[in-house]
């Protein structure tokens, strides 16, 4: 089954659809993915009807039409501000094609005079002339077939029109075959769902705009992503459970140690976490487990106890963060809290120099180092362990799924805790982690005050330059975040730079500055000085939304806030609060650039502590795929199915997925090549060699 659908080229490249070049493809590629099936698994955005017509008249007016036109003349623009008027010839009558904004030269090259055109758009009428303002399509003759009738309406890119887009689909699904199917007949009849080509047909080519049977077909292919996604899942955990790794048991004179030289009194939260990352690591098989936890509720020091576990060992402990700030803030963290152990701590990062970089990787390839704090860097190919039995995964949605594995083969079967303080709600984690043991920590330390979170206008920016003075008297830090415009370091670090000249002419030494493009000496320096308060004020890029923890911070100034997202403004504020000291976070915006989402996130930030509240908030706003950085690290988890909408259609996939996994082991050989092949189709494949059930 699989070699014969192979053959029929789904799986192949889209190029390899006539009339898809090199430019189209990079197109497609953005839009849905690289291969034929990716194609044709894109959910349309709309249906619309569009009627072909041969001669115009009253009776089609206000219609969505397709028309034949001969072009006539351009007509002479006396100004630019007119508009610009194009006489055409249907058959007998004459019809105008307007614009009111339109290149010149451009407009004379797509519709050059005495040219025949497939003009597309609702058709109206001034006195006694015919016209169509601003038409959605202008094609050439060969392309009608795809401009009218029941039609799907895609998201483009620029670059790609729609009828390029619906004669590539009509291309695609000449390769479709007949699949016998993997679903239940009962499921397939219970729920009213037509076979799997017939459905993917009727997806871009409905023969009725029936909203009920349109939602019937996007439902079936949902539940089919949902199962083949669980299956996986399924697989997955199965696999793990038959992996041997280093059995850890609990050091209690080092554990007891630390938490000795811990400020304040772990919550009743953090015990039940430590006792179950605990339990996991005193086993056979590797533990994976998800950690939730709001900022600032002490997920680092969780993670360093159950990771004091394996100095006695030899085993090694490897912490990924996402940034070098967070990096270096905890190799400083733990260095302090393990001083009086004889424990070796290395810090490794992109950016320090390369002779302390072959020191580091000489004492972790000989098994001296024995905590490796680093960034990304530590799963460079050149990284090699001797012995790596745990990893610690900090802010896991800013690393692909790619790079965790990358990291995990690294060890001998390591136990893997990931960790996050983007709340993620119940649904969701279970359909994105459905193979990880969840832990979550709910209570924040005792001593922690409510922050005051206030929104204030950009003119009125100085008054709280003045305010700033007050924290300056009291010996206190303070945040000044600048934003990230378009995306661009570059415009980022310029906004940084600006505001820190600006306070400068106020605080004088007081004020400093950390971006992205200081080395990680510089970093630490700054990092340094703020702590010890040289520095009082400290203007920063991003950056410092995760890897600053100063308990004496007690303002944070969020610069053009409207311009941030929840999680990010949430994550932001979580950099001050962190002792028993009032605390305020001031978001500034500009008035002009408060549209109504803007508004509601600042809205919703002022009024809500809870991260989980926020998190909901932020998936209504953004989607599942925004909030977790899916989207931003272009791994798109599902194509079809919403795990905002389709909680049903999760339920019923997952039974499903348990029931198939559970009689794995008496499934027909032909039924293996079905389900392997649906793992196929969407992009689980990885599971094959597992599941093959064969």
């Amino acid at each position: 089954m699989l070699d014969k659908i192979s053959e029929n080229s789904l799986f192949n490249s889209i190029e390899n659809i006539k009339g898809i070049g090199p430019k189209t493809l990079k197109l497609f590629k953005k839009l849905c993915g690289k291969k034929i099936i990716d194609l044709l698994l894109t959910i349309p955005r709309n249906y619309k009807k569009r009627k072909y017509i041969q001669n115009i008249s009253d009776e089609h007016l206000n219609e969505e039409i397709v028309l034949i036109v001969n072009v006539i003349k351009h007509l002479p623009q006396f100004h630019p501000k007119m508009p610009y008027k194009i006489l055409c010839n249907n058959n007998s009558s004459e019809i105008e094609i307007i614009f009111f904004r339109g290149y010149v030269k451009y407009l004379k090259k797509i519709l050059p005079t005495g040219e025949k055109k497939i003009i597309c758009g609702k058709l109206e009428k001034l006195g006694n002339k015919y016209q169509i303002i601003h038409p959605e399509n202008i094609s050439p003759l060969e392309e009608l077939p795809y401009l009218h009738g029941s039609l799907s309406v895609y998201s483009l890119t620029r670059g790609l029109t729609m009828s390029v887009y619906r004669k590539s689909i009509s291309k695609a699904l000449e390769k479709l075959i007949e699949i016998p199917e993997w679903i239940n007949k009962d499921i397939l009849k219970k729920n009213n769902w037509r076979p799997w080509k017939q459905t993917v047909e009727l997806l871009h080519k409905p023969k009725e705009l029936n909203d009920e049977k349109i939602k019937k077909i996007r439902e079936r292919l949902a539940f089919d992503e949902a199962l083949s996604h669980y299956i996986k899942l399924l697989v997955t955990k199965e696999k793990i459970k038959k992996n041997i790794c280093h059995k850890i048991e609990v050091d209690k004179k080092i554990k007891d140690k630390i938490i000795s030289k811990i400020p304040f009194k772990l919550t009743e939260s953090q015990l039940k976490v430590i006792k179950e990352i605990e339990d996991d690591l005193n086993k056979e098989t590797p533990m994976l487990r998800l950690l939730q936890g709001d900022v600032a509720s002490g997920k680092t020091i969780v993670a360093l106890i159950t990771l004091a576990n394996v100095l006695k060992k030899n085993i090694q402990a490897a912490i990924m963060v996402p940034t070098e700030l967070l990096a270096i803030q905890h190799y400083n963290y733990f260095s302090d809290l393990f001083k009086d152990i004889r424990v070796n701590i290395v810090l490794l990062t992109s950016k320090i120099n390369n002779k302390e970089k072959e020191i580091v990787q000489k004492k972790i390839e000989n098994g001296v180092a024995q905590i490796i704090i680093g960034t990304h860097a530590i799963f460079q190919k050149n990284i090699n362990f001797k012995n790596l039995g745990y990893i610690i995964i900090d802010e896991q949605h800013r690393f692909g799924v790619h790079q965790k594995f990358q990291l995990s083969v690294k060890g001998c079967n390591p136990h893997i805790l990931v960790m996050t303080a983007t709340p993620i709600p119940r649904t969701l984690a279970l359909t994105m982690y459905g193979n990880m043991s969840i832990s979550k920590i709910t209570e924040m330390p005792s001593n922690r005050k409510k922050i005051e979170t206030i929104s204030i206008s950009s003119n009125k920016i100085s008054k709280v330059i003045k305010g700033l003075k007050k924290i300056i008297d009291k010996k206190l830090n303070a945040f000044w975040v600048c934003p990230l415009i378009d995306e661009s370091e570059k415009l980022d670090l310029t906004a940084a730079t600006n505001r820190f000249e600006k306070l400068k002419k106020f605080f004088g030494n007081y004020v400093g500055i950390i971006h992205g493009k200081m080395s990680i000496e510089e970093k630490k320096k700054i990092i340094d000085k703020f702590k010890s308060k040289k520095i009082l004020i400290l203007v920063s890029t991003t950056i410092i939304e995760v890897g600053i923890d100063v308990p004496d911070a007690t303002i944070m100034i969020i610069e053009e806030s409207n311009r941030f997202g929840l999680s990010q403004l949430h994550q932001l504020r979580g950099r001050i609060g962190r002792s028993d000291k009032k605390s305020t976070c001031v978001l500034i915006y500009k008035e002009k650039n408060l549209n109504e989402y803007s508004k509601k996130r600042i809205d919703t930030i002022k009024n809500n502590t809870d991260g989980f509240k926020i998190a909901e908030e932020d998936l209504k706003l953004r989607g599942f795929g925004e909030i977790l950085g899916i989207k931003q690290s272009g791994y798109q988890l599902f194509k079809i199915l919403d795990p905002l909408k389709d909680i049903k259609i999760m339920d019923d996939a997952l039974n499903e997925a348990k029931s198939i996994f559970e009689k794995r082991n008496s499934i027909k050989k032909s039924d293996k090549e079905i389900i392997n092949l649906f793992l196929k189709i969407y992009n689980q494949s990885s599971s094959l060699k597992y599941i093959s059930i064969a």
